[in-house]
């Protein structure tokens, strides 16, 4: 269907209007605020950043964030072995921004010895000076198939051994005895 606008030779489609996208995920967030901030350090997002200094070499930790200290023992000031799976990725995105000088976007799965998979997403932003890579992550621990069949059993096994609670409260029902002094 076409319009026809007021000056009348004009014709104006009916398509919807475009929307601006607003980006809600970690690592984009981090890239727009690096980009605003000149390609700097970004602030903002400490917990759950790392900062490594010389990315195409020795790749030695300066700063890690406590979300990521929590969650993968990685500490400040230790290096980064190759061939732990963690340290593996990060060495890679450090490689690549030495390699290019721009953002690395990367993903990953981890396990964990607790039957968990770790589905992790993270950004890798070259800083100004060039020695340093600032690496902002994401990430969401989810059980692995037989942690989700061992839970569900288990679940399924407790839900067994304990009696039937009354789900619906309906003081309307026939069943419904009101206490005496309500």
């Amino acid at each position: 269907m076409r319009a026809v606008t007021d000056q009348g030779a004009d014709w104006v489609s009916d398509l919807p209007p475009q929307f601006a996208l607003i980006e809600r995920r970690r690592a984009g967030l981090a890239e727009a605020a690096w980009n605003a901030a000149g390609r700097g350090w970004v602030p903002g997002f400490d917990d759950f950043s790392l900062i490594i200094a010389d990315p195409g070499g020795e790749t030695r930790l300066v700063r890690v964030g406590l979300a990521v200290t929590d969650t993968f023992g990685i500490v400040a000031e230790m290096g980064l072995e190759r061939g732990i799976a963690l340290n593996t990725e990060l060495c890679a995105a450090c490689d690549l921004v030495a390699l290019e000088s721009a953002p690395v976007h990367f993903e990953a799965n981890l396990t964990t010895p607790q039957s968990a998979c770790i589905l992790l997403r993270g950004v890798a932003l070259p800083l100004a000076d060039m020695r340093h890579v600032q690496i902002v992550l994401s990430w969401r621990e989810v059980l692995n198939r037989t942690a989700t069949a061992r839970l569900r059993r288990d679940f399924v096994a407790a839900l067994r051994q304990t009696r039937p609670v009354l789900t619906s409260f309906d003081p309307f029902s026939r069943d419904f005895q009101q206490k005496p002094g309500a």
